[in-house]
């Protein structure tokens, strides 16, 4: 019973590690290895399809890579998109907006350009105060370290505002280090060199919350004061 119990164990951590989903959007890794060779996110894998609602999608050239799939509404009509990092051998990373629950291509921004290029999204919300949606990702967070504001105009993603010195990853990490903070209108992220927290909106130097740890990133989030 103890080596059922075991091969069961192990069974069940290679289901997980194959997909990653969030509210029944999942990332799915179905193939073997891409031959891309970034490895960005450390053991994650590099998705090869998206799923929802019984509905399967994956890009005719390149993969998904990112974390976890997210979803928000950044066109105003009241239900969720999701935000989905595409990234090609080629050309590197870019951002692409999916509609749902048909997962057809709403708008994307352009590839960075270059091979091993990538981003890391933050999130969606309203940053500036004007009741509308805006998706902040960063550009290159391990060399550019540049925090990018979009906002979903039509079928483009106009970029609104772009700070430096900022990022929310570091090489190899399987962990995107930022939050969308509801209670501040802002995101929440890291200094360059990782040692600072900062706090981030559109049209605002971005405000220095102290130095970093596990206990004042978790206060940050909640918008606490230290104790």
């Amino acid at each position: 019973m103890r080596g059922l119990a075991l091969a069961l164990l192990l069974i069940g951590s290679v289901a997980s590690a194959k997909t990653s989903c969030t509210d029944g959007l999942c990332y799915a890794d179905t193939g073997g290895p891409t031959g891309y060779g970034h490895a960005i996110l450390g053991s994650l894998p590099e998705w090869r399809e998206i799923t929802f609602q019984g509905r399967r999608f994956a890009f005719e050239t390149g993969f998904i890579e990112d974390t976890a799939p997210r979803m928000a509404d950044v066109n105003g009509d009241g239900l969720p998109e999701a935000l989905v990092v595409h990234s090609r051998p080629d050309l590197g990373a870019r951002l692409v907006v999916l509609s749902l629950p048909d997962l057809r291509e709403l708008a994307a921004t352009p590839h960075i350009g270059a091979h091993h290029r990538w981003l890391a999204v933050v999130g969606a919300g309203d940053f500036d105060g004007d009741g509308r949606a805006e998706i902040a990702y960063v550009d290159r967070p391990h060399l550019a370290q540049e925090l990018v504001f979009l906002r979903l105009q039509g079928k483009e993603l106009v970029e609104v505002d772009r700070l430096s010195g900022l990022t929310n990853h570091r090489i190899g990490d399987g962990t995107i280090r930022s939050a969308v903070r509801a209670c501040a209108g802002d995101v929440l992220l890291m200094s360059g060199n990782w040692r600072r927290i900062s706090a981030a909106k559109i049209g605002r130097i971005p405000q220095d919350l102290g130095p970093y740890s596990l206990a004042a990133w978790d206060r940050a989030t909640r918008c606490a004061a230290a104790p």
